[in-house]
């Protein structure tokens, strides 16, 4: 055998692509590759004396269950995440015939989905397909970031300069650096299946461009919602139509990606007959992070979410728009409003968005929509998804740096500790206090900073999927739990506080938070343990200042500051790699283990 080289220095986009992915197979323990392996050290490997020493100093993981042969992985412990991690993109497959190297991600692949039976082993092939668009989709989008970041050189003090822009056009600012952030767990999550290369340009927020929607006119029997008051909204000659058509028909936004596919859909549903395509398009928008969620230009303070046939972070993950949501993130942000009304420690400091308008057709998932409305007196801030923090700005630093020069006088640890003291507050309460926990990702949670406004203040949006737990609900607002009737979606309702403690840690703990202290510690703000040490202070004084007011956090402390594990999601086995047969889950975006490392006991 060839001395194996040692392929850490290596930066091609396949090789980062390929790293994240064996990462995420660790951290998930597909095909249990870590759980049934054997844990050795690099001397005592078979071929060890062909290994350079760079890759030969160090443990492996040898596993046996995937073929006549052993699987050997080079791997080192972690403390983030997951207990292994890569060390060096080089897996050797040791059989009969001798020794191969596996550095690509079709053999590696391949190696997994060994013994499986046809439709588990195609999972694995369509997975390997979603992963060459990602590193083709990754590769054109940091093109994008380059080019965009030259843009901004020679602005002194980039934030400053984005004063001088209104506040919509700032957020797309910020939406767009954080389009070029990497998902921190989910290891493709730079692909969005179903779009070519061309459609990045026309229609992802990584290239901010202008588009008009497409229109159909809707028979008021098959259209159900709300009609459209806002003045910005066309009529029907706006699109093309005769305006007489208003008396029987209701006019449908349609994204144009999903337009070029219509036909498709509505022959298979049955409605090609009955609706009406508009002739002409109407309304200038702009994506944002979400990428079928735009922003009109004449009316900024309205954001309209609308589906597409795209799958992002995973397979199973389609981007069209379930009726249910249209109604339940409304219900939603009904609930965390009348609660920030009655706690002064978080109300003036919450903002929702409206999104009590939408409509659907014939109960089709891929035709519909949501009107979001932001709320007034935004006009001087900066609105930044958590997304975006961890980004590189223009001027190299994070942009949570750049926007503690701009706003904490350059402190950012000061910065870091107001947004610990308001997301851990907020979450903490709702779901110790009320028995909610809210699915508010790094893209449904936005920082919004002010001159006028000297606190930190959080805007949360596209709540359509968290959980409350009914008994602790009712228990506490027992004249708003009526309210938990009128959600269509009824995993939403749970029986237990155990789902809370679960999203809380995967999303508030995991995504909004440890994703951001690891970002931290690798820009120079200070170790992972003093970060850390950070975190569980602050949850520590939320949790006492709870039970102090007679509140029950015996499962938090225990879940989230003693258990030796923290629970994760397993989203690329529950979203791509296996059916809902096999883990049991009634969400693929709540498939969890409890394989995290507890990076609170760290500290």
């Amino acid at each position: 055998m060839r001395t194996a080289p040692v392929m850490a220095s290596r930066d091609t986009h396949a090789d980062y692509i390929c790293r994240r992915v064996v990462d995420a197979l660790l951290r998930e323990d597909v095909r249990e590759c870590v759980s049934r392996a054997q844990v050795v050290t690099g001397e005592v490997v078979p071929f060890a004396s062909r290994l350079p020493p760079a890759l030969r100093d160090g443990q492996w993981l040898m596993v046996t269950h995937l073929g006549e042969g052993r699987l050997w992985l080079p791997v080192q412990r972690c403390r983030f995440m997951q207990d292994w991690r890569l060390r060096a993109l080089v897996l050797i497959w040791e059989h009969g015939r001798g020794l191969e190297h596996l550095q690509h991600l079709p053999a590696i692949l391949a190696r997994f989905q060994h013994g499986l039976q046809p439709e588990a082993a195609r999972r694995f092939d369509d997975f390997a397909a979603e992963c060459l668009t990602a590193v083709e989709h990754r590769e054109i989008c940091e093109d994008a970031r380059r080019h965009y970041a030259r843009t901004w050189q020679g602005e002194a003090g980039a934030v400053h300069a984005l004063d001088r822009l209104d506040w919509s056009t700032r957020m797309l600012h910020y939406d767009r650096w954080a389009a070029f952030q990497d998902h921190p767990f989910y290891p493709t999550a730079r692909a969005k299946l179903g779009f070519a290369a061309a459609d990045l340009a026309h229609y992802a927020p990584e290239f901010q461009p202008v588009f008009q929607l497409c229109w159909l006119a809707v028979p008021q029997a098959l259209y159900v919602g709300d009609i459209v008051p806002a003045e910005w909204w066309p009529g029907f000659a706006d699109v093309g139509l005769d305006p007489a058509l208003r008396k029987s028909h209701a006019l449908l936004p349609v994204h144009p990606f999903m337009w070029a596919r219509l036909d498709g859909y509505l022959a298979e549903s049955g409605l090609r007959d009955r609706i009406m395509p508009a002739p002409r398009d109407h309304l200038e928008v702009s994506p944002t992070l979400s990428v079928r969620t735009v922003v009109p230009a004449v009316a900024p303070h309205w954001h309209l979410k609308l589906p597409l046939p795209i799958r992002t972070l995973g397979a199973r993950n389609i981007r069209t728009i379930k009726p249910s949501t249209i109604r339940d993130g409304q219900v939603m942000q009904e609930i965390l409003a009348s609660i920030a009304a009655r706690e002064p420690a978080i109300g003036d400091r919450l903002l929702l968005t409206d999104e009590g308008l939408g409509a659907h057709v014939a109960h089709q998932a891929f035709l519909g929509f949501i009107l979001r409305r932001y709320p007034d007196g935004l006009e001087d801030s900066h609105l930044v998804p958590v997304a975006a923090l961890p980004a590189a700005a223009p001027d190299g630093r994070l942009v949570m740096a750049s926007l503690a020069a701009r706003f904490f006088a350059g402190r950012v640890l000061d910065f870091f500790d107001a947004y610990l003291d308001l997301t851990l507050r907020l979450h903490l309460l709702l779901w110790i206090r009320y028995g909610i926990a809210l699915e508010s990702n790094q893209q449904n949670s936005v920082l919004v900073l002010s001159d006028r406004e000297p606190r930190l203040r959080l805007l949360l949006k596209d709540n359509d999927a968290g959980r409350i737990c009914a008994s602790m609900f009712a228990a506490r607002c027992p004249d708003w739990a009526p309210r938990l009737g009128r959600l269509q979606d009824r995993r939403i309702v749970v029986d237990s506080a155990l789902p809370l403690a679960q999203m809380f840690s995967t999303i508030t703990l995991q995504l909004n938070v440890a994703a951001l202290v690891e970002s931290l510690a690798e820009a120079g703000h200070g170790t992972r343990e003093a970060l850390y040490a950070r975190v569980r202070g602050k949850l520590e004084n939320v949790l006492a200042a709870l039970e102090g007011q007679g509140e029950d956090t015996a499962l938090a402390r225990r879940v989230l500051l003693e258990d030796e594990h923290l629970y994760i999601k397993y989203l690329l086995r529950a979203a791509s790699l296996e059916s809902k047969e096999t883990t049991g889950a009634a969400d693929v975006n709540k498939f969890y283990g409890k394989s995290a490392p507890n990076f609170l006991r760290w500290s």
